[in-house]
């Protein structure tokens, strides 16, 4: 089920976020880059979007493979916009 809640993860550099759509493509997750909404992060330009479900695996994924991540981030759109936004964790 769909309610518009998504998974971001955030990067130290654009380098890790071409790096994380790679290694989560290659195991069959449906990740994809997105542009960084700035109220989130501004280190990186990009994040990476998974389903909920996909959220712990790519991220049992991307640490196995040097991937750094900066933050796993839940969100809630509704009608396209972000309305809610609630960290999960931080990695650096």
């Amino acid at each position: 089920m769909d309610n518009g809640s998504k998974i971001l993860l955030t990067f130290p550099s654009t380098h890790y976020a071409l790096k994380a759509e790679g290694v989560v493509r290659a195991h069959g997750l449906k990740g994809r880059l997105i542009p960084m909404p700035r109220d989130i992060s501004s280190l990186c330009g990009l994040a990476l979007e998974l389903d909920p479900e996909e959220g712990d695996r790519g991220v049992s994924l991307l640490l196995a493979s040097g991937v750094r991540l900066e933050k796993k981030v839940k969100i809630v759109k509704q009608e396209g916009c972000v309305i809610w936004v609630e960290v999960l964790e931080e990695y650096m």
